[in-house]
């Protein structure tokens, strides 16, 4: 058995593509008609999008063929409230492919405000509401008509699935990339403009001249939905000034009549049979931490040989096997999720794969709190504690395939990439997360049970430097600590940040490690609630029998309102009233009261429309009601 980087695997995919032999004519237009195939194009009729200036027909003064050629004609002229018409075709619900290499032999128009693209679309573009840009956009040459010597490849995606609500514009994502030709212009004479498109990689070229290429992964790192591995279909047009151009819009020198003439567009695609590859796996395996697995895939090729068999795990290739039957061992020491692929090369560049099969180790890759219950605020967040669910979805660390703290005795959570070791100054219980690094981190699910202000404090085992540990809540900056530092006769480095406001409701805590600090060791997060606002609104049934805050009147209000509290016996009540922020407004009673109804007036004359909240505190029990003051 052989090992392969994945630099050297990813050269022998780009080969896959770049020099396949087995490519063959599967679809082509020559226009060698007296007429345009209705049956393969649809003439699109309308004005359309990018502040264009043309009015699209499916008139023979826009669109003819002649002398086995396509006429595509651009004419200044008032239709339709526009100042131009023109012609655009496409091939949905026609021809449509995926996979292949197309080419388009054309002479371009020059002229200012000129804009002639072959270009595809996502077939799924009417689906379910899929829409631009999340159908994926291939545009295989655009050109500005006043460069005569530049065009033009790009790709356009979303950088999100297509959920509602949807900003288009804010999702769309592109890459491409211009092509000047070494001598003379597109409008003088006719140029081939190349195409090919594998389920890895997208190339464009021009005369035969590759002059851009596009892997899968580098799209993938900018978006999470990625559209073009479905079937496309084409589209030819010319059109008359638009956002393409800038400021190079048609103007009084720009030709009456202008014309895209295209000799023939073909699509190619490789009858290569692929090898066919078996694994032996469900779709998803349940296995335990540090059990080896026989991976021997049953992989054949019906017009070929296979060269050699890649295997990947979570998109990382971890060997090569050119001997059958092809081999791999692995035993998953940390628990997770990992997903196995397969790719198998054959002699003629074709690489067959398999469907991928996921194994879940130990308590596999879904998130939830370590204890089964999120750890509550106020209280003490043990941050060893961190959630279940494995690299990059509960923590991330720089070295995943081992836990440091084993090496030292550590039997806890021995089974997880986090290094944790034993607290050697505790009575044992106690754990520290060690050998952190700059970027690592960790999540926890929290409930925060009150609103209000609280002192959090954030203990740990300083290492030799100057640390720095960030707390996001939900995704958002939260909290820091900074300058975590040794101190002389001091064992655990405390620091405490005051009056910091949390809202109940139940979060997600992220530790960052920002600055590691010589391998700070992080031990707690303690939370304590120093004045309670909770917003729990009580039910009658949650009163006892001795007490009662009822509903302020009038309700809404602006700017006096009412609130009375009945008593059934001699108590000592605090009455407050707070902002959506929970920052006390204004105490109406602070005391002890006899028996009886009694009604206390607020006056907001001072303070902006919203939401308040008055709350009564009697022997450690709260009562928390919400008005609302209009002005």
């Amino acid at each position: 058995m052989r090992y392969l980087t994945l630099s050297l695997f990813c050269i022998l995919i780009l080969s896959t593509s770049v020099f396949s032999q087995r490519f063959e004519l599967v679809w082509s237009d020559e226009f060698n008609e007296s007429s345009i195939a209705t049956d393969t194009w649809t003439a699109w009729e309308g004005t359309a999008y990018n502040n264009e200036h043309q009015y699209y027909t499916p008139r023979e003064s826009n669109l003819f063929l002649e002398d086995g050629l396509l006429h595509i004609v651009g004419l200044r002229e008032n239709y339709e409230g526009q100042d131009w018409t023109s012609a655009r075709i496409n091939t949905q619900n026609n021809f449509e492919f995926m996979y292949g290499r197309v080419e388009i032999r054309a002479k371009l128009p020059a002229g200012k405000g000129l804009w002639p693209a072959f270009w595809m679309l996502g077939s799924n573009i009417d689906d379910s509401g899929i829409g631009w840009p999340y159908s994926g956009e291939i545009d295989m040459m655009e050109y500005r008509g006043h460069i005569t010597n530049q065009t033009t490849g790009t790709v356009h995606f979303s950088a999100v699935e297509p959920d509602f609500p949807r900003d288009p514009n804010a999702d769309r994502r592109y890459i491409g990339q211009e092509y000047e030709l070494p001598t003379g212009n597109f409008a003088s004479d006719f140029h081939l403009f190349q195409f090919e498109w594998t389920d890895s990689l997208l190339t464009w070229s021009v005369d035969g001249e590759e002059f851009f290429n596009l892997t899968k992964e580098e799209i993938e790192l900018r978006t999470s939905y990625y559209p073009f591995d479905q079937p496309f279909y084409l589209i030819l047009n010319l059109a008359i000034g638009g956002n393409f151009l800038g400021d190079q819009q048609p103007d009084e020198s720009t030709p009456d009549r202008n014309e895209l003439l295209i000799d023939y567009v073909r699509v190619y695609q490789d009858i290569n049979e692929k090898p066919n590859i078996y694994l032996n796996f469900e779709d998803t395996e349940q296995i335990d931490p540090y059990t080896t697995i026989n991976i021997e895939p049953e992989i054949s090729d019906s017009d070929g040989e296979v060269e050699f068999a890649e295997f990947y795990i979570n998109d990382e290739l971890v060997a090569s096997d050119s001997t059958a039957p092809y081999h791999f061992t692995w035993t998953p020491g940390i628990e997770g999720c990992y997903n196995l692929k397969v790719l198998a090369k054959d002699n003629d560049n074709g690489v067959g794969k398999n469907s991928r099969v996921s194994f879940v180790v130990g308590s596999g890759c879904t998130q939830t709190p370590f204890s089964g219950q999120p750890a509550e605020f106020p209280g003490t967040l043990e941050l060893e504690n961190y959630d279940l669910g494995g690299q990059h979805r509960s923590y991330y660390d720089t070295t995943p395939d081992t836990n440091l703290g084993n090496a030292l005795g550590n039997d806890f959570r021995t089974t997880e990439a986090v290094d944790i070791i034993p607290d050697e100054n505790s009575d044992g219980e106690n754990y520290l997360i060690t050998s952190t690094e700059n970027g690592e981190w960790t999540k926890y699910q929290i409930e925060i049970l009150h609103s209000g202000t609280y002192d959090i404090e954030f203990r740990s085992v300083p290492g030799s430097g100057s640390a720095r540990i960030n707390f996001l809540l939900d995704g958002e900056d939260w909290i820091y600590f900074t300058r975590i530092a040794s101190q002389d006769g001091t064992i655990y480095n405390t620091k405490t940040l005051t009056d910091v406001e949390l809202e109940k409701g139940k979060y997600e805590l992220e530790m960052y490690i920002a600055q590691n600090g010589g391998s700070v060791k992080p031990d707690y997060l303690k939370a304590i609630l120093k004045n309670s606002t909770s917003v729990q609104e009580n039910s009658e049934s949650e009163y006892p029998a001795s007490i009662k805050l009822n509903q302020n009147y009038p309700n809404p209000f602006n700017p006096v309102t009412n609130i009375s509290v009945e008593i059934n016996e001699p108590k000592t009540i605090e009455l407050n009233v707070y902002n959506s922020l929970g920052q006390l407004v204004n105490t109406l009673y602070s005391g002890r009261l006899s028996a009886g109804f009694y009604t206390y007036t607020f006056n907001a004359e001072n303070l902006g429309s919203g939401i308040y909240y008055y709350q009564l505190e009697t022997n450690g029990q709260t009562f928390t009601r919400k008005m609302v003051l209009v002005k």
